[in-house]
């Protein structure tokens, strides 16, 4: 039930379903929540937002170095195929 309450959350929000789409359709993406942005065509500060959500939901996964941040897409086999 939560899976299917993430994805109702996921349809009904914009910018959520862009992210998904995008990470989806690209899913060796490596970025930066800036370049993101600008890929999806939306403001920096919502898709910060936003991506810290799917991270916490663990359909992407932020990797930190002492200079960046970067976002990529889950490799739960799982729950990719559910995403589909």
């Amino acid at each position: 039930m939560i899976v299917k309450n993430l994805f109702v959350k996921i349809k009904n929000d914009p910018v959520l379903l862009k992210l998904v789409r995008f990470f989806h359709e690209n899913p060796g993406c490596i970025d930066s929540a800036e370049n993101i942005a600008k890929w999806i065509g939306e403001e920096f500060k919502m898709v910060k937002k936003k991506l810290d959500f799917l991270v916490k939901k663990r359909i992407l996964v932020k990797d930190k170095t002492y200079l960046a941040e970067a976002y990529s897409y889950t490799q739960d086999k799982e729950l990719m195929e559910k995403i589909a």
